[in-house]
């Protein structure tokens, strides 16, 4: 039989502008949001704008010029929403502390209300890369209401985050505290394509951070007036989390706190990352999976409890929303509370909402409160998943139309066969359903996060049965762990056994072959052309625009995207040296002529997954998937301890190293050789003399060490680099020091242009020896304290030299041509330090 035309499909279009006029007023008040952030003009010019804008639309609408007053209503519009922007970004109270604060860590007394109750975050597996030790942290959200001055008590006022290292004593919501804190400003983006903490804290209106490095720094002095609301909330929390823990056997009791309450703080990282790394890390993320499975269900005891139909409706909103504040109100649970609201509210008056009006109307309601979500990943994915569901759900659901006589033979099949039949159908809706939400924010995740995980496709309609269960059961943990116990055992059975089900296809998931893989991030103006391009396919009705027209579209433009994301081997003839920002450690990344990418070090102190983003987000940056080489200069851990994740997110075609560098009795360095040895990864070493094959009019020269000598530090044996393109010369010098700095002093210099300052610029006297030597234009620091390192700056100031580090300046870019070369440094932006310097300059 002939299939017709499904009926409902008609609903996967916008009918007109007149009837969707919440999505018109979004989109206003949207583009009002991006011209404040991106403009930031006074707040009075928005102001003017928008009483200006209201007196013509009336003006115009009591004239009868309905497009004009239309046009002009949006406008005024787009002004609303730059104020509230400009209001909530910009503007801050005079005594706001976060305006004093520094990049530099500075020690402070505060008292504080507690905003939150404490969340207690377990200390990361032992990583024998990471120089610090793994330990547990305490965190709480604080409203600051005065600050020690002396022997005085100053107001003052700012929300932050207090990190404490340890298990700190019990905070609750409305405790005032006093604090003995470090106070310093959130870390801004220092490299290309990494996440701007700063601007994330931001968003949640907080300029500065204060750390306690131990639990007695923080003391509950009492409870302040006005925040019992908050108080009784967070007790429900906390007696939510106990009764998970209670009845929902280890180790999946985190997990379901994860999963039902949001508290992803207490899930280890690493089972985290496996969600992350398998495309289901919405489960841990409270939306409308959630929201949903709990409304349905609430309908369906309510109706069985034969509750009339209009109190169920009331009710379950009412849950619904008691739910999302529950659950701190994130921007994806508060859109799907919204959700639900209108959608029971449509019910009770008998009418039948428009999907994208209610959807704009959640939009606008998020918006109000806070407008940076618009700039958001997870809100922006929360979104999009649900307006792909709109746009492309009624038509895969549309049921297949059968002639009568079919329909009576499928009637008389046995009743077993029609219900699988019916489930098949189901499933099959459920993959068509999952897998046009996973292709639809394919290009947001990959520009984010750089990831792509086909296995999500496979694991997402397979993992949807145990997850509903788990929730469904983990609710009945919630509604009877405190008034019946042994329901409440069986409840926590099934959502333990559920979960330990999920979490078993999330481990196999990881380890399949191709599960996921790292590529470069398509470009901005490619991702927004494709959603841009799914808006119209969506607005544009049927009849305008056939289906092979739009599906060319979008192939068009996934070819060009395709096209431009990897840019391949063409670097225009020039060499580019990237000195990324790490902290207190070393990686430069040199893009040669040919297209060949080689990595001199990478590493930095502290937790390696932090260096490895830092490192990872710059390579990415430059459109690069495979290192040629990596040049590891001695073994130091602040110099190679990223080494082990970026064999996993990269191709590596060699290593090299110093004489007997894998010779030290050095767990870490036992460790990386056999991570290299097991993906076969070629070893070999350098010394003085060698030079590396890189291609015509390129010259990469090792100039130390020359006689390796085991009986003194690896930093004096560290290997020093010369580089040479276009009559500009390079030296990378590692963390040499005596009495390899003289050894390398006592070879004749040519003059450098741009050098790396030794050992991030320490110990003085051997800098002014170095500088004196070297006779360099341009130095850059690579560290993690300027101050530190001032009197060195100095040093080379005296002797001519411009000096940038990157823990001020950001990254640093050298781009090399024939006889000059140009400086920059990241900003946000590769901001130019001064015009192209010669070979003479």
């Amino acid at each position: 039989m002939n299939r017709p035309a499904p009926a409902a499909a008609s609903t996967t279009t916008i009918d007109g502008w007149r009837s969707q006029p919440l999505v018109v007023l979004l989109m206003a008040v949207g583009c009002g949001i991006m011209a404040d952030r991106f403009w930031a003009w006074p707040w009075m010019v928005w102001a003017v704008l928008a009483v200006v804008g209201l007196s013509v639309w009336w003006l115009a609408w009591w004239r009868g010029r309905e497009r004009i007053a239309v046009v002009v209503l949006l406008l005024a519009a787009a002004s609303v929403g730059a104020i509230r922007h400009h209001v909530y970004w910009r503007i801050f109270a005079e005594d706001e502390l976060g305006l004093a604060a520094a990049e530099r860590s500075q020690g402070i007394c505060v008292r504080a209300i507690a905003l939150t109750d404490s969340r207690r975050m377990p200390a990361p597996p032992p990583d024998v890369f990471s120089s610090i030790p793994p330990q547990p942290r305490t965190q709480a959200t604080v409203l600051v209401t005065h600050v020690r001055d002396g022997m005085q008590w100053r107001t003052a006022s700012g929300r932050a985050r207090l990190s404490i290292t340890g298990e700190s004593t019990e905070i609750s919501a409305g405790d005032r505290l006093q604090i003995f804190a470090s106070f310093r400003r959130p870390t801004t983006a220092r490299n290309p394509g990494e996440f701007d903490f700063a601007d994330f804290r931001r968003s949640q209106r907080e300029l500065f951070e204060l750390h306690s490095r131990w639990p007695q720094c923080v003391r509950v002095t009492g409870r302040a007036d006005g925040y019992g609301g908050w108080r009784w909330l967070y007790q429900v929390r906390r007696f939510c989390q106990d009764q998970l823990a209670r009845y929902v056997r280890d180790p999946q009791s985190a997990l379901a706190a994860a999963v039902l309450l949001g508290a992803r703080d207490e899930l280890p990282r690493e089972r985290a990352e496996d969600f992350f790394l398998t495309g289901t890390i919405h489960l841990l993320a409270i939306s409308g999976l959630h929201i949903g499975i709990l409304a349905c269900g609430l309908w369906w005891l309510l109706r069985l409890l034969a509750v009339p139909r209009r109190w169920s409706l009331v009710t379950a909103a009412i849950l619904v929303v008691s739910y999302a504040l529950l659950t701190e109100a994130r921007p994806p649970v508060t859109r799907a509370a919204v959700l639900v609201v209108v959608f029971c509210g449509a019910r009770l008056s008998g009418r039948r909402g428009s999907i994208y009006n209610t959807l704009a109307l959640a939009a606008l309601f998020l918006l109000m409160g806070n407008p940076t979500v618009l700039f958001q990943t997870g809100p922006q994915l929360s979104f999009l998943a649900v307006a792909t569901i709109a746009a492309f759900g009624p038509w895969l659901m549309v049921p297949v139309t059968e002639d009568p006589v079919r329909q009576l033979i499928l009637q008389s099949r046995p009743w077993p066969w029609r219900i699988m039949r019916a489930f098949w159908e189901r499933v099959g809706q459920l993959i068509m359903v999952t897998t046009l939400i996973w292709l639809a924010a394919m290009p947001l995740l990959m520009h984010r996060f750089h990831l792509v995980s086909p296995i999500a496709l496979l694991l997402n309609p397979v993992i949807w049965l145990p997850m509903s269960v788990a929730l469904f059961a983990g609710f009945g943990v919630l509604a009877f762990g405190g008034f019946v116990p042994p329901l409440a055992m069986g409840f926590g059975w099934i959502c333990h056994r559920s979960l330990a089900l999920l979490e078993h296809s999330v481990d196999w998931a990881k380890q399949a072959p191709w599960s996921h893989f790292w590529i470069p991030p398509p470009a901005t103006w490619w991702v927004l052309g494709f959603y841009v391009t799914l808006a119209l396919m969506v607005a544009i009705p049927r009849d305008l625009l056939r289906h092979r027209w739009r599906l060319t579209a979008v192939a068009v433009w996934l070819a060009v995207g395709c096209a431009t994301a990897f840019p391949g081997g063409s670097r225009d003839g020039h060499l580019t040296a990237t000195f990324v920002a790490v902290g207190h450690g070393a990686c430069t990344i040199v893009e040669l002529p040919d297209g060949r990418t080689l990595m001199f070090d990478a590493g930095g102190m502290g937790p390696s997954t932090s260096v490895l983003r830092a490192i990872s987000s710059t390579v990415w940056s430059r459109g690069i998937t495979h290192l040629d080489a990596v040049i590891v200069s001695h073994g130091d851990l602040d110099h190679y301890n990223a080494i082990p994740g970026l064999i996993d997110r990269f191709t590596i075609g060699i290593i090299y190293i110093p004489p007997g560098m894998f010779d030290q009795p050095n767990a870490p360095l036992q460790t990386l050789q056999q991570q290299l040895h097991e993906r076969q990864i070629p070893i070999r070493e350098l010394r003085a003399g060698d030079r590396l094959a890189v291609g015509e009019n390129v010259d990469i020269e090792v100039w130390h060490p020359v006689i390796p000598d085991a009986t003194r530090s690896d930093n004096a044996d560290s290997l020093v680099l010369g580089i040479e393109f276009g009559g500009i010369r390079m030296m990378l010098p590692a963390d040499i020091e005596s009495p390899g700095l003289e050894e390398l002093l006592a070879e004749e210099s040519p003059g450098w242009h741009i050098v790396s300052a030794p050992h991030h610029g320490g110990n003085l006297p051997q800098q002014i020896a170095f500088a004196d030597w070297a006779r360099s234009n341009w130095v850059i620091f690579s560290g993690a304290d300027p101050e530190r390192t001032h009197l060195a700056e100095a040093a080379y100031n005296e002797r001519g030299a411009r000096t940038l580090h990157t823990a001020r300046d950001g990254a640093v870019q050298v781009q090399i041509r024939t006889d000059r070369f140009q400086v920059s440094r990241w900003q946000g932006y590769w901001k130019k330090v001064q015009p192209r310097c010669s070979t003479g300059t």
